[in-house]
Formats: structure tokens, C-alpha cells, sequence
């Protein structure tokens, strides 16, 4: 006789794919971990002072931020005696800019800006953040008014929400020109085209306009400042810059792009569709028990998502134990405990906290100084409820097609009891006495997917259902008996 498909069987599943997927997720971040413990060779004997050069270059956005996570974990590693920001980009987001300021502040090295050849907008908010500047023959910075841009172009903003945001700006170049020394006012008037710069009867920043400096104008020294106005000096390239400040014999350490942090930009940028995916294929593996593939597949989505937020500097072991757990809870629930309750919901609580806390990079914990905040949770807001709503659409859509696609796949009745089980196919009939309930009417007991148990007035009896999953609580009807196999549908189907 056939052998009933039922929780047991579900069980067994459980114990088989779970192992496997912890062992996929940990291979994939050995391999991601490896790839960020790759150490620069340096003999520390020859040369004592050692530099460390990272550039910024292109615009500043979130797949820039994967680059500067690793690097500044890899400096905090490697504790150089001076950090080089080799700028050359258009500006970007003013967030990410401020996580660049945050990590910038954490380290312990001072760090130099070398503008090579453009500081626009953001990239000259960086550069205040740094110690000291330097300027490549031909380069200029400045143009740091903040704007929101939109498919269709720069937003018309209420004057109220756009002096909200020019204000934060304003406190914020003020705060870091306060921090590293230089000149304030300098600052503001690459944000503000209201304030109006003069020194001596020199006009520097005419009002109405933004501040722009070329790298002679920004080297200049006007009376009565004993001082350029923002860059120390113009140099021609690294090699010169070391040798202006002494120190052409350092150790240098080039900061370079692994393969995998290229990858990991385009895993980001795909993520909520992956982890569908991967939760699609967890929920494929528990409605067709014992095939392996469908959770085999989820597996390595998961895997896959996990790795490029780990090389992206986002998630860490906590987050994916969260969603390991998660499915953990929801597993238990639907084949250990019946109906959908407290395991179920913590479950699902679980992966929303890890998918949460897998989009907000970890930033370094520092004092709180004037104009200068650390991004927290209610900055990434945005970002996470957009990818959030995302996966949910994702995967509801997927969800939504499996149930209705599955039952009707050629392999799917493989794994299923079929509605008839007749001698010509080799089983044998016996009859307990059960055709005295066919069209007879109960209430499922458990949740029948497609086996449980309901019950006929004072009778529990094992039934197994025509096809579709029915609810605990439903009521259904016994349409056919075949020896021990009681069949039922929902009852008021047609």
C-alpha cells in the first residue's frame, strides 16, 4: 500500500535541508570573510612610516559604500600613520557622505584630501572632514548646495523644507571646518549662495552665488590671513605630496577593488528579489516533501544574498542567524505544531528583523560634536522600507503563483497522494468500514496539507485532502473512500 505523506515525512525534510543551508550560508562567509582579511605583504622593518592611500572616485552612492566599509575596517586593521583621500567625483548622497565623515572621524591616523582633479559638492564636504588639503595643478572644489534630485529633474521644494535641509548642510561643513581647522566661512559659501565673502576689500565669494576655488585660488594667501585660504598646497601627484610633507620614503598602501566587492554591488542591488527567491524555494521545499531541489535552490539565493551584504559591510553572523532562526520557527510551526500561532509569528518577526538590521551598515560609535551627527536607523528609513515593500511584493506574487502552479506540475503528483489508488496500478483494497462515511460531513481537526486529521461527529479519523491545502476549523466532506484513504474536500465547494 502507498505510505501516506504526513508530518513525519515533513520532519525528515526538516532535518535533511536545514543542516545543509547553515552549511551554504557559512562556506559563503569564510569565503566573503577571507576575501576581506587579504592583508597588504609590507615589511614593516624597511620602512617605518607607513601611508594608506583609498580614492574616491565617481559619485558618491551606496555600491561607493561598499568599498569605503572594507577599507576603513582594513585601515582600523592595518593602523597606518596616515590616511590620503585621493578625491576626484561630482558629488552624491548626502547620507553616504556622512557615513564617509563618520568612518573618516573613527580613524586613528590623520588624513590627508588630495583633490585630484574635482571636489564637487559632496567630495568638498569630504575634504573638510579631512586635516589637511592638497590640490592637483587644474583641480577645483566647491558647489556644495544640497539638492534633491527626481526622474524628472532637481525638486521644487516648499522654502520652508529647502531651508531645512540648507540649514542642516550649513551646520554640518561648519562643524567639520571647526573640527579640522579650517576657514568657516570658506565653507558655508560653498553651501549657501547668500553669504557673501570679502577679506581685506577682497571680494571671495560674491552674494548670490556659490563658491567655487581653483586650486591657485584655493592656495592663495590673502592679507590679513597668514594662511591659504583652503589647500596647503598644489602638488602634482602622491609621490609629490609625500615629499612636501617629508615623508617621500613611506611605506605606501594602495587600496585596491577585490572581484568579489564588484559582485557584491550588483548582489545589493538585486537583494529583495533574491531573497524572494530564496524564500520561495524554502516554501516550494515544504509543499513538495522529499524532492531537495526547490530548497537546495532557496539555499543558494539566500547564500548568495548574504554574501554581497557581508563583502557590502551590512550583514554580519547576527542578522543571519536571525533569518536562519526565522525559518527555524516557521518550519516548527508547520510541521511540529498545528494551526498558526506564537512559533509562527516570532518567526516571521525574526526575518523582518534581520532583513532590517542586514540594511544598516554598523558605524563607529563617536562623540557627538556641533553639526556633526553619525547616521542612525531613521536615515536609512527610506532605503529600507522601499527594498522592504519590494521583497514583500515579491514574494507574495511568487507565492501566490507556486500555489496555483504547483499542484498542477506533472511531478507534483508524485509527491502527493492522488485521489485514486486502483488495483491496475498494484495496490490492494481492504475496507474497514469506512464507506459508511462517504458524503458524510466534519471539521478538519488539523491543518490538511494534504494529510491530517478531522473529525465525524464522535469519530477522529485520518483523511488526506482532494488537493488544495484546508485550514484547521474548515468544514469538509468525505467524496471518496478507497479502502483505509478517506478523501474530503472543503464542504460548499462545488
Amino acid at each position: 500500500m502507498r505510505r501516506l505523506i504526513s508530518r513525519p515525512m515533513g520532519c525528515r525534510v526538516f532535518r535533511r535541508f536545514f543542516p545543509a543551508t547553515l552549511a551554504l550560508l557559512w562556506l559563503g562567509l569564510v569565503s566573503a570573510a577571507s576575501a576581506d582579511s587579504a592583508e597588504p605583504a609590507s615589511d614593516p622593518d624597511e620602512r617605518e612610516f607607513k601611508v594608506y592611500v583609498l580614492p574616491l572616485q565617481g559619485p558618491i552612492d551606496q555600491s561607493l559604500m561598499i568599498l569605503f566599509r572594507r577599507a576603513f575596517r582594513e585601515i582600523e586593521r592595518i593602523e597606518p600613520d596616515l590616511l590620503i583621500i585621493e578625491i576626484d567625483t561630482p558629488g552624491g548622497r548626502l547620507l553616504e557622505t556622512e557615513e564617509i565623515i563618520a568612518w573618516m572621524r573613527a580613524s586613528k591616523a590623520p588624513i590627508y584630501a588630495f583633490v585630484n582633479t574635482h571636489a564637487q559638492s559632496a567630495g568638498a564636504i569630504v575634504s573638510f572632514g579631512s586635516d589637511r588639503i592638497f590640490m592637483a595643478p587644474g583641480s577645483r572644489i566647491g558647489s556644495a548646495l544640497p539638492i534633491i534630485m527626481t526622474p524628472g529633474g532637481v525638486a521644487d521644494l516648499p522654502d520652508k523644507v529647502y531651508e531645512k535641509m540648507l540649514s542642516d548642510t550649513r551646520a554640518l561643513v561648519r562643524g567639520l571646518a571647526q573640527e579640522n581647522g579650517h576657514w568657516e566661512e570658506l565653507a558655508v559659501a560653498m553651501v549657501d549662495p547668500d553669504l557673501e565673502v570679502i577679506l581685506n576689500g577682497h571680494v571671495v565669494c560674491a552674494a548670490g552665488e556659490l563658491l567655487n576655488l581653483t586650486a591657485r585660488e584655493a592656495v592663495e594667501i590673502i592679507p590679513p590671513r597668514d594662511r591659504p585660504l583652503l589647500a596647503e598646497a598644489i602638488v602634482e601627484d602622491l609621490e609629490a605630496l609625500l615629499d612636501h610633507v617629508g615623508k617621500g620614503n613611506a611605506e605606501v598602501v594602495y587600496f585596491e577593488t577585490q572581484p568579489a566587492e564588484r559582485l557584491a554591488r550588483w548582489i545589493i542591488l538585486i537583494g529583495p528579489f533574491l531573497f524572494a527567491l530564496g524564500i520561495l524555494g524554502i516554501y516550494a521545499e515544504f509543499q513538495t516533501p522529499g524532492i531537495g531541489l526547490p530548497g537546495l535552490f532557496g539555499a543558494i539565493c539566500l547564500l548568495i544574498y548574504f554574501f554581497g551584504h557581508h563583502v557590502g559591510g551590512l550583514a554580519g553572523f547576527e542578522e543571519i542567524a536571525l533569518v536562519v532562526v526565522g525559518i527555524i520557527l516557521i518550519a516548527v510551526e508547520l510541521f511540529v505544531i498545528p494551526g498558526f500561532g506564537v512559533a509562527g509569528i516570532l518567526g516571521i518577526l525574526s526575518i523582518l528583523a534581520g532583513l532590517i538590521m542586514g540594511l544598516v551598515p554598523r558605524l563607529p560609535s563617536l562623540p557627538e560634536l556641533p553639526g556633526i551627527s553619525t547616521p542612525s536607523l531613521v536615515d536609512f528609513l527610506p532605503v529600507i522600507s522601499l527594498r522592504l515593500i519590494l521583497l514583500i511584493v515579491f514574494t507574495s506574487i511568487g507565492i501566490y503563483l507556486l500555489s496555483k502552479l504547483l499542484p498542477k506540475a506533472s511531478f507534483y503528483g508524485k509527491l502527493v497522494l492522488q485521489k485514486t489508488l486502483d488495483t491496475d496500478s498494484g495496490y490492494v483494497s481492504s475496507d474497514p468500514g469506512y464507506r459508511d462515511f462517504l458524503g458524510g460531513e466534519g471539521v478538519a481537526l488539523t491543518t490538511l496539507r494534504p494529510a491530517g486529521t478531522a473529525t465525524f461527529g464522535d469519530r477522529r479519523l485520518d483523511v488526506v485532502s482532494s488537493g488544495e491545502m484546508i485550514a484547521k476549523g474548515k468544514p469538509v466532506r468525505v467524496i471518496e473512500v478507497e479502502g483505509n484513504r478517506i478523501i474530503v474536500e472543503e464542504a460548499g465547494e462545488e
